[in-house]
């Protein structure tokens, strides 16, 4: 038995606003694929495609963890092997010195969890093999990452002991630290959301927005959906009139124009006497509804692409009239997925 037959599910809070962003944007196994990809250079990475990608529907966050940290699980076939994912979202502003230990005890309970799904008989031959597992953190606090990335490192003197000691090392994504050359150079989903997660000024984010409109056109409809969620939910939590911003980028998307500058906008809605404020709760609310004709009725071209991002916006805890508006189902089905969820 796999984790797909498992369908413990757990109630894991996120505290931050960035987690439930980048939880929603990595829920998407073609975007983990990309991350992979386009983040981490190792040989393995060339055999990882998402048609071998499965999530685990489970978060191993540690309850004293809890107000620190959210994260994702993907069981992914590399080469014929299993291979466990484990990337951690450390999306705060301090650098975290006990992670090498954080990840042992999480690697330790997924290895649990997996454990309970084999059969005992077969667990107890010789042969028995448990799947490695990759522990990736994504980091996008504005420090340097200054943590050690070796397990080794946090125990003293333990070059005394040899291979008596268990090692491992994790991978990092750090957000800040690459150029955004480099990112605009990738010209796909994930390096466009880490150039904007980049900076917090309104000029610079008007200009890399303005830079970024040609990827962001071509980008397929299920990531540019997914991207302009993240956009909005970001841009709601930095400017008061976020989402409305959102709202006006996507149009001028849709028509081919230019963006206009976040003063300009920012003018336009408070001549027009629009709301400026956002309710924190609706920030999701209408980030793409307009957007083609919303989509000419499609999120994700298909009824069941639709009900997937339900499904997948119900497990982050999310309203489930801003899901209705965000998916264009109606609130009874909406209303039956939660009860299917919960069941």
């Amino acid at each position: 038995m796999d984790f797909g037959e498992q369908q413990d599910r757990q109630d894991d809070t996120i505290h931050h606003p960035h987690d439930t962003a980048y939880r929603f944007l990595f829920s998407s196994k073609k975007l983990f694929v990309e991350l992979l990809h386009s983040f981490i250079d190792k040989g393995w990475v060339k055999a990882v495609d998402e048609s071998h990608v499965q999530q685990v529907p489970r978060s191993f966050i540690l309850p004293d963890f809890k107000k620190q940290e959210a994260d994702i699980v993907y069981q992914v076939k590399v080469n014929g092997q299993d291979v466990l994912f484990y990337l951690l979202l450390e999306l705060q502003s301090g650098v975290d010195f006990l992670m090498p230990y954080r990840l042992l005890l999480y690697q330790v309970a997924i290895w649990r969890y997996w454990m309970e799904g084999q059969n005992k008989k077969l667990a107890e031959q010789k042969g028995f093999l448990m799947p490695p597992i990759v522990p990736i953190v994504l980091y996008n606090g504005n420090g340097p990452w200054t943590a050690s990335r070796r397990f080794r490192d946090k125990i003293a003197r333990e070059e005394l002991f040899g291979s008596q000691l268990i090692d491992f090392e994790y991978l990092l994504i750090d957000v800040e630290r690459y150029k955004k050359e480099d990112l605009f150079a990738l010209s796909n989903t994930i390096g466009s959301v880490f150039l904007l997660d980049q900076t917090q000024d309104k000029d610079e984010l008007q200009n890399r927005l303005e830079k970024l409109m040609g990827t962001i056109r071509s980008l397929p409809e299920e990531n540019r959906q997914k991207f302009f969620t993240w956009m909005g939910h970001i841009l709601a939590k930095r400017l008061p009139e976020g989402q409305k911003l959102v709202q006006d980028f996507m149009d001028h998307i849709k028509k081919g124009e230019t963006v206009m500058s976040l003063g300009e906008t920012l003018d336009a809605i408070k001549r027009e006497g629009r709301d400026e404020g956002l309710v924190e709760g609706k920030l999701l609310g209408k980030l793409e509804g307009k957007l083609e004709g919303k989509l000419e009725g499609k999120l994700e071209g298909k009824l069941e692409g639709k009900l997937e991002v339900a499904r997948q916006m119900l497990a982050e805890n999310l309203d489930i009239t801003l899901i209705a508006k965000v998916t264009d189902l109606s609130l009874e089905r909406i209303e039956q997925l939660q009860r299917e969820q919960t069941h």
